[in-house]
């Protein structure tokens, strides 16, 4: 039987592929390195902003300090002393060990400290240099390619620099639930009049950009149920037109019917182009905004869904935690259901190691996606991808000690769930976005 270290070294050589992130353009790191216009800053900030930073506030830094991250005129001796006193009370979270992992990857310290935040800082600015992005991915965090949403660019969906390794996703936020008409109108250059130009609108998203884009992404978890009722077109026209009118005039009930029936309009048209549906599911980014009743019922919420598309390739994201058992069940039940651990690493580590070790007991190891690195700035992806690499590890090294994995199914185990599931759910996708 393999060894914890020989386990450890197979995941290691083993390429992830990379299912969800929030990744700026190259362009704009290196615009805001030389002060040519704004963008995350260039030094330990960097590393603080984001996840990390919720976990600061939780742990009690006032949010006065909000802007001082990301300012470039604070040094990062005084950033740090901001920063110090909240990093000794939160340290031990996944957050903040991902900032370890990534300056020990990157930057050749262990931690963070006074007398090296200066030292970090510089290897920061000198890291940023054209072509730092498939350096970070692939030669240090060893990532086949990686996948970002067109949200983060102000758009239904981006083309990014360098589709080889960052390919899209379609975002349908801003199509049907969360509707952005002016965003919508001008990508296309077209103002809809009516539900039917609405759909039209539609149709041109995806025939522009379905052949380019390896999935759609919808995240509207953050705002309301997931409990997307059927609602016929005819029903629907007259309140998109009161919509266009005053949005306002909708009352709750009328909003979600309008929301519900583009939702599933939506899910028609990525089945029609190929293209899974990733669904934002359990825990919420950020601090003091999370209803916890609402992410009880996610998975629950979706199951109709599931069964009116059978044919529609739904990946849940970030494993619904803290409910990941019903994420577990449900993609044991439902052959067009996986699930994603984009994120949850360093949510709470142990908990995703408990979580690879129950999955592969119930559901079929086909269904599992096991990392994603969520983040705006390449760099803390690195990091990320190490506690996952070392998290599965663990998991499995566990199954094989305790019997449960056989040897011969150890090394094709760990192939299928790091790279292998991506590659054919993404994969047909993302060849057509690389040479187009």
């Amino acid at each position: 039987m393999p060894t914890s270290q020989s386990i450890l070294d197979i995941v290691q050589r083993t390429a992830f592929v990379d299912t969800h992130e929030h990744l700026c353009e190259e362009a704009v790191r290196l615009a805001a390195k030389e002060g040519r216009a704004p963008g995350p800053v260039c030094d330990i900030g960097m590393l603080f902003q984001g996840y990390s930073e919720s976990d600061l506030y939780v742990s009690g830094m006032p949010i006065e300090l909000a802007g001082t991250l990301n300012d470039p005129q604070i040094a990062p001796r005084d950033k740090w002393r901001h920063i110090a006193p909240h990093y000794a009370r939160c340290r031990n979270t996944g957050y903040l060990r991902n900032i370890r992992e990534t300056v020990r990857l990157l930057y050749g310290e262990d931690d963070v400290r006074e007398d090296n935040c200066e030292a970090i800082s510089a290897r920061i600015k000198a890291l940023i240099e054209p072509g730092f992005h498939r350096y970070v991915l692939r030669e240090v965090a060893n990532i086949d390619f990686a996948i970002v949403d067109g949200i983060v660019h102000g758009r239904v969906f981006h083309q990014t620099a360098d589709p080889d390794i960052i390919c899209s996703d379609i975002n349908t936020l801003p199509l049907s639930t969360d509707l952005n008409i002016p965003m919508v109108a001008l990508d296309v250059n077209r103002e809809p009049s009516s539900l039917r130009d609405w759909h039209g609108i539609i149709d041109e998203v995806f025939a522009q950009y379905g052949p380019r884009a390896v999935s759609t992404k919808n995240q509207s978890a953050y705002a309301r149920r997931l409990d997307y009722a059927p609602v016929d077109a005819e029903d629907a026209a007259p309140l998109f037109s009161r919509y266009l009118a005053d949005a306002k005039s909708l009352d709750a009930a009328e909003l979600k019917a309008l929301q519900d029936h583009l939702f599933h309009y939506c899910v028609r048209k990525a089945t029609d182009h190929a293209l899974p549906v990733k669904l934002h599911t359990g825990f919420y980014a950020g601090h003091n905004s999370m209803p916890i009743d609402r992410l009880r019922h996610n998975i629950s919420d979706l199951c109709p869904l599931f069964m009116a598309y059978p044919n529609t390739k739904f990946v849940l994201m970030h494993i619904a935690y803290p409910y990941q058992d019903e994420a577990i069940a449900v993609a044991k039940q439902h052959a067009n259901v996986y699930i994603d651990m984009c994120w949850a690493w360093i949510i709470n580590p142990t908990a995703c190691i408990r979580f690879v070790k129950e999955f592969l007991m119930a559901a079929p190891a086909c269904k599992l996606l096991t990392f994603g690195g969520d983040y705006f700035t390449v760099e803390k992806s690195a990091g990320h991808a190490r506690i996952a690499r070392l998290g599965l590890a663990q998991a499995i090294s566990e199954l094989a000690e305790e019997g449960w994995l056989e040897e011969p199914d150890i090394q094709p185990t760990i192939e299928r769930i790091m790279r292998g599931n991506a590659h054919e759910l993404f994969g047909r996708q993302r060849a057509s976005a690389s040479t187009a």
